[in-house]
């Protein structure tokens, strides 16, 4: 059986982590789209829902910038959520062709029962690591992100 070049079994070794290290980032959507269908959610109307939550007043467009989903998409599950009594439209103050989402009291009384247990789940998640592992967690996935930002940015297309 021949052997590895140590330039070989380091590209092998890099790859195994990038793709062990991809299939942890992929859990993440598999973790909450499987629990948004047990809400009966659709994972984009999760997603959207719970931005809703965390950004009262937001925009359609500022939605999909954070979401990546088609504008389309994103109109849709809004006017889902509205016709639902979940969500409301207000215009801007500053410009009245933007509108702002809220929630509406039922939207309120539907984050306590759909988001705010994650949320719980989440800080639970966190609190069983180690606050050197924390702090070491996030540091390592910016400095990652960060370097493979800019290597992207790079590539000539």
């Amino acid at each position: 059986m021949p052997v590895l070049s140590s330039t070989r079994r380091r590209s092998s070794d890099l790859d195994a982590q990038l793709l062990a290290f991809s299939e942890e980032f992929r859990r993440v959507d598999l973790i909450y789209g499987a629990y948004g269908r047990r809400c009966g959610l659709s994972f984009s109307v999760y997603l959207i829902f719970d931005y809703i939550c965390e950004n009262d007043g937001t925009s359609q467009r500022e939605i999909c910038a954070y979401t990546l989903l088609p504008r389309q998409t994103v109109n849709n599950v809004i006017n889902a959520l509205i016709s639902q009594g979940l969500l409301r439209l207000e215009g801007s103050r500053h410009d009245k062709r933007v509108k702002r989402i809220h929630l509406t009291d039922a939207g309120e009384r539907y984050r306590q029962q759909v988001v705010t247990p994650v949320r719980e789940a989440e800080l639970q998640a966190m609190a069983a690591l180690e606050p050197d592992e924390r702090r070491a967690m996030i540091i390592y996935v910016d400095k990652f992100m960060n370097a493979l930002e800019r290597r992207i940015d790079g590539i000539e297309s």
